[in-house]
């Protein structure tokens, strides 16, 4: 059973010149940039997990994974977390837990040290791929 709609194979023509484009030029092996992962997710309103993953010769469970998780998250932009704006820290402690959509966890436990900057922090846990 497919998802094929019409000419969508040009779609995934596409993706497959840009995964190659990649794979030539990345220096050493590496994870795949988000922006790629976005591409390969947005077929799957076309194609079926197993047509993407063997076309872009990607894991098909990080694949599923992924598209799963672009298919629950509301509407707007995909990957991106929402913002939460942290009260000033009075007391000098804060605790911050933060989970991706891998199921990653993450605790930051400040005590003491009002001057950190945890953005850096959190946009490194954020930016990690599967």
């Amino acid at each position: 059973m497919t998802n094929e709609k019409a000419n969508p194979k040009l779609t995934l023509e596409k993706a497959q010149d840009q995964f190659a484009a990649w794979r030539k030029t990345r220096k050493k092996r590496g994870s795949i940039p988000e922006k790629l992962w976005n591409v390969a997710t947005s077929l799957a309103e076309s194609y079926t997990v197993h047509q993407i993953s063997k076309g872009l010769h990607l894991n098909h469970t990080a694949l599923k994974d992924r598209v799963e998780a672009r298919r629950v998250m509301p509407s707007g932009e995909p990957n991106q977390p929402t913002f939460i704006e942290l009260p000033p820290m009075a007391s000098g402690e804060v605790s911050l837990e933060l989970e991706n959509k891998t199921g990653g966890k993450m605790k930051i436990h400040v005590k003491g040290h009002t001057d950190i900057d945890l953005v850096p922090l959190t946009q490194t846990f954020w930016s990690q791929q599967p």
